[in-house]
């Protein structure tokens, strides 16, 4: 009688998502492989790259990851088809252009594994690089706890999906990423998270966010308006809904600034109309708005 071997299931699935990086993927990776933690598998899906990725990542690390090829759908489609593959109890994405410090998993994992089922997530701090991967700006802290408010208006997620482990049976509860959403469908997953579980934050920079001015697929602030607008639109509380929407319009207003001044003046306009009083957050419009019209810094 032949006896088999079972394949050990790992603590934690490290799902990257690429497409057209083929360099900053492989720091991705080799930030993974640095972990002080062991317990996990990496699952990589190459979504629709032309510049060779797959091949180069198949022959530079071989059956140290789990590769998958889709065809260039988009970044929650292949998110999802990653954690569909998942063996682990904890998912951890990690976008293909930033990194992880040496003991993010570890950290992580033992505050899960001492939290309660009521714990869905949790996040941390993070600091940011150029597109060469040197320092920039000071580190980034959240609050001590995501809450559902915050989620609905402006969260507050330093490293947003990086910086973050999540339970999968939780990620598969809420059906993960909404495949409707070409931007702010991290924001729409924390706010039905945050709804049912609770979401705590370490105060440790434990992810790196790269920022740099190429995004993975074109991006225009009407795009974002549409979906953050749609995100709103869910949210079931009528204040809290026109919470939302004043503070989406005065990112809008933020973001139109330089490049579309009319567009930005209607929406500080409909922001202010939307919720007119201070908002629960540390930002003050009037501050800012003021800040940008006079022209001062």
């Amino acid at each position: 009688m032949m006896v088999q071997h079972e394949t050990p299931v790992p603590v934690v699935s490290v799902i990257i998502t690429t497409n057209n990086r083929k360099a900053w993927v492989v720091e991705a990776l080799e930030s993974v492989f640095a972990q002080t933690y062991s317990d996990y598998e990496v699952i990589v899906v190459d979504d629709g790259s032309k510049d060779g990725t797959f091949e180069h990542l198949q022959q530079r690390f071989g059956e140290h990851i789990r590769l998958f090829k889709t065809e260039g759908t988009n970044c929650p489609t292949a998110r999802n088809y990653g954690a569909e593959q998942a063996l682990g109890r904890y998912l951890a994405f990690l976008d293909d252009d930033d990194r992880w410090y040496p003991q993010k998993l570890e950290k992580q994992v033992a505050f899960m594994e001492a939290s309660g089922t009521q714990v869905g997530m949790v996040g941390s701090a993070c600091d940011h690089m150029n597109r060469e991967g040197q320092p920039i700006w000071k580190p980034a802290y959240p609050d001590a706890e995501l809450t559902y408010e915050r989620a609905c208006i402006k969260p507050k997620l330093p490293g947003a999906i990086s910086g973050c482990l999540i339970r999968t049976a939780v990620f598969r509860e809420l059906d993960g990423f909404d495949l409707g959403l070409t931007r702010n469908q991290d924001r729409d997953l924390w706010i039905r998270l945050t709804r049912r579980y609770r979401v705590p934050m370490l105060q440790e920079v434990l992810s790196t966010v790269r920022i740099h001015g190429t995004q993975r697929r074109g991006v225009n602030t009407d795009t974002i308006e549409q979906c953050r607008l749609m995100v709103n639109q869910r949210i079931p509380e009528r204040l809290l809904r026109r919470k939302a929407d004043a503070w989406t319009y005065f990112h809008l207003f933020n973001l139109n600034w330089d490049d579309r001044k009319p567009k930005a003046i209607q929406c500080l306009l409909k922001s202010f109309w939307a919720y007119p009083a201070p908002l629960p957050i540390p930002e003050q419009r009037i501050k800012i708005a003021l800040r940008r019209l006079l022209g001062r810094h």
